[in-house]
């Protein structure tokens, strides 16, 4: 487990209500959107989860996409454009993928930040890292505080 920042500037985001076992078709859209705008990826596609009902089928997942330039959507489209994104602290987990699903993956960031008095959000971002044609995640929880009273 590590603590780090989660920052970059110039994302595009594409929400999505899906079924959470389809978390890698997201990943698709972003990358199709490339080859029909100006703009290219410099950083990793990351996503974040949100479940209406614990244990749901089906959950919104917001995707973001670090560009390499400020870009222009319509306001109702699927796409919006964000310039800046910061998670100043996170307790990380490397290839969170390890786990049977995110929820787990959290728990166990979870766990470990009860052990250590660390107070966390309830989000948590999965970070996709592409290595030799697979991906690597990275989980991602942001931290309230240290050191609180349990």
């Amino acid at each position: 487990m590590e603590k780090k920042p989660l920052i970059f500037d110039h994302l595009i985001t594409y929400v999505i209500s899906q079924p959470k076992n389809n978390w890698q078709e997201g990943n698709f859209v972003m990358e199709t959107l490339l080859l029909s705008h100006d703009i290219y990826r410099n950083g990793p596609i990351f996503f974040t989860y949100n479940e209406a009902v614990r244990n749901a089928e089906t959950g919104n997942f917001t995707y973001f996409m670090p560009i390499n330039d400020s870009i222009t959507f319509e306001k109702n489209g699927d796409f919006q454009y964000m310039d800046t994104f910061t998670v100043d602290n996170a307790l990380v987990l490397r290839q969170a993928q390890e786990e049977p699903d995110f929820y787990a993956a959290y728990q166990k960031v979870k766990d470990y930040a009860t052990e250590n008095e660390i107070q966390l959000t309830e989000t948590y971002y999965c970070v996709l890292l592409e290595v030799y044609g697979e991906y690597m995640i990275d989980l991602y929880v942001p931290i309230k505080e240290e050191g609180y009273a349990s």
